[in-house]
């Protein structure tokens, strides 16, 4: 019963750190920039022209909660993510597959937290630099990579532990 309390516990806190994110601190970064999207937020990465056009229309202090709000809630978020989906995958998943999927959700963290040292790099520079927006830019399309690849298989493995479940009880 406390295993099952602890892992509600960390699922709720993860979504809740992410809805602040994505209701509150993503919003209103988004607003400061004139209507564009967050670097973190652009699927397929970003070139230095868009990285340029954001920047600029930017405002000081869109810049600053880019840089504090935002990014410790983006520090804090990746590892319970992580933690959130390595439990899942243990529970869900037969061991070997279970490993696999905690490597890809924890390289998904890890490269998430590269990502914010390569945005704020991009936020504090005096000029950015093609080659600073392209390292930015690929960790950005990794990171959604490797945790898209970690949530379908967590979607997948709760419908098949569901269907699974609704056969055996009928």
């Amino acid at each position: 019963m406390t295993g099952r309390l602890l892992y509600l516990a960390l699922a709720a806190i993860t979504l809740a750190v992410w809805a602040l994110m994505v209701g509150v601190t993503g919003p209103a970064i988004e607003t400061a920039a004139g209507g564009r999207a967050l670097f973190d937020a652009r699927l397929t990465g970003y070139g230095l022209e868009e990285a340029q056009a954001f920047l600029t229309r930017l405002n000081p202090a869109g810049r600053d909660m880019y840089l504090e709000a935002q990014h410790r809630l983006d520090t804090i978020f990746p590892p319970l993510f992580a933690l959130f989906l390595v439990w899942s995958f243990t529970v869900l998943l037969p061991r070997l597959p279970a490993i696999i999927m905690a490597v890809v959700a924890m390289a998904g963290a890890g490269v998430d937290l590269v990502e914010n040292a390569r945005v704020a790099a991009l936020l504090t520079a005096p000029q950015v630099t093609e080659a600073m927006v392209a390292a930015a830019s690929q960790a950005t399309v990794a990171k959604w990579l490797l945790d898209g690849l970690a949530l379908a298989v967590f979607a997948g493995a709760v419908g098949f532990s569901a269907l699974r479940r609704l056969r055996g009880a009928g």
